[in-house]
């Protein structure tokens, strides 16, 4: 009797969810029967012909068997909407140089040449190759460069550089040169008064000593002063950005590593960090899908080469990351948040009746739908998304929320 049960409640819920998903699926008012993919779209832009929310691309798309590399589509290929039980689907007809094959129990080797990328490689590659994100433990045991060739401030590709504590270093190797940039923190909003609400700053940072008088004094206030702030702040990350590459030529017989600059793309400083050359993996074939991660302390951290706000195909951070079940292909609505403001017509300067009530003259102004983020790197806390859509300028400390 259980049994029976628990199977009746299974179909149940599969149907509900079913009919969610389905309902969740809007395809546009001008949407085609059939499209043909051209060179230079991306997956997100042929998921905006059919459907209000691109993200939902996987609930429709139809991979078909019998074609190699079912996920992937490439210019040529024709795209058509059907129903099936009633549900839009969309399938694909291959163009002939990448033909319909019968799939077999044999190896082959599949290509991905020109296969359409689901956003612009070229907007994010310099953030896949350059940034990253890094644990204090990361930093404190990090090699750097302590002096240049000549005692050059700067150093430039063919200098000579010398790092301090590269370990297990052998000649030819070679190495990332990274500058610090950004911390990321996590600290109390308006504390004591609201512990729970949390808000992200961030400050620069760089790998100096913890014995400079600066450093004691700050920590005698974190200590001592302020100890109860500061036992609630919680670091996200240390984020350094590439600033060259170097090769062992010399690796002498104390702690100092003799490296020759040969490639870069700003200056190499003393202070910059010497780190393993990142190999980082990116698939730029992965489909788009809903976050799933719904916290109203997820903010808008950084913007790159944006003062005031970062638009449409711009590169932002994230306060969220693999902790917070955030992926790649995550996408996400930024929202600005509700701005408390004086009623400056009722209640303008110098209006007696707010004299000893400011409140009375103060209104809140709703909170507003910017845009959408899709996520393409991440972190233990912090992700790096490329703003795919929006009607507003995203700024620091937008909310990140589900789409």
């Amino acid at each position: 009797m259980f049994k029976k049960q628990l199977l009746t409640f299974l179909i149940i819920a599969a149907a509900i969810v079913s009919d969610v998903s389905a309902q969740d699926v809007e395809l546009t008012e001008s949407h085609p029967e059939t499209y043909v993919v051209q060179d230079g779209d991306t997956l997100w832009d042929i998921s905006a012909v059919f459907l209000k929310s691109p993200w939902l691309w996987p609930e429709i798309w139809h991979a078909n068997p019998q074609i190699e590399n079912p996920h992937l589509i490439y210019p040529g290929d024709t795209i058509n909407l059907v129903y099936l039980d009633g549900q839009p689907r969309v399938t694909v007809n291959r163009k002939s140089n990448h033909p319909t094959v019968k799939m077999s129990p044999k190896t082959r080797i599949i290509s991905h040449e020109n296969a359409v990328e689901t956003i612009p490689l070229s907007d994010i590659e310099p953030f896949l190759k350059k940034l990253r994100i890094l644990s204090k433990a990361d930093i404190d045991l990090a090699a750097y460069v302590v002096a240049s060739e000549e005692d050059r401030n700067i150093s430039a590709p063919g200098n000579l550089i010398y790092a301090r504590h590269l370990k297990n270093a052998k000649q030819g190797d070679r190495f990332s040169v990274v500058r610090p940039t950004l911390v990321y923190r996590s600290v109390p909003k308006d504390f004591p008064w609201k512990e729970a609400e949390r808000q992200v700053k961030s400050s620069r940072w760089e790998k100096t000593s913890e014995y400079t008088t600066k450093a004691y004094l700050e920590r005698f206030w974190q200590n001592h002063l302020a100890s109860f702030y500061w036992d609630n702040v919680d670091v996200l990350g240390y984020e350094v950005a590439e600033t060259g590459i170097a090769e062992v030529t010399r690796v002498g017989d104390d702690e100092i590593t003799t490296l020759t600059l040969v490639d870069s793309t700003t200056e190499v400083k003393k202070g910059d960090l010497v780190l393993p050359i990142d190999e980082f993996n990116f698939d730029p074939y992965f489909m788009p899908k809903g976050g799933t991660t719904n916290s109203e302390n997820i903010r808008v951290v950084a913007l790159n080469n944006a003062l005031f706000g970062s638009g449409k195909r711009q590169v932002i951070a994230i306060s969220g990351g693999v902790n917070q079940e955030i992926s790649v292909g995550d996408v996400f609505s930024i929202y600005r948040p509700e701005q408390v403001i004086r009623d400056e017509v009722m209640h303008p300067a110098g209006d007696l009746k707010t004299l000893f009530k400011p409140s009375k003259a103060k209104v809140t102004l709703p909170s507003e739908y910017v845009g959408h983020i899709m996520v393409f790197k991440s972190f233990e806390n912090v992700s790096y998304a490329i703003i795919t859509e929006g009607n507003r300028n995203v700024k620091l400390f937008d909310y990140v929320q589900l789409p």
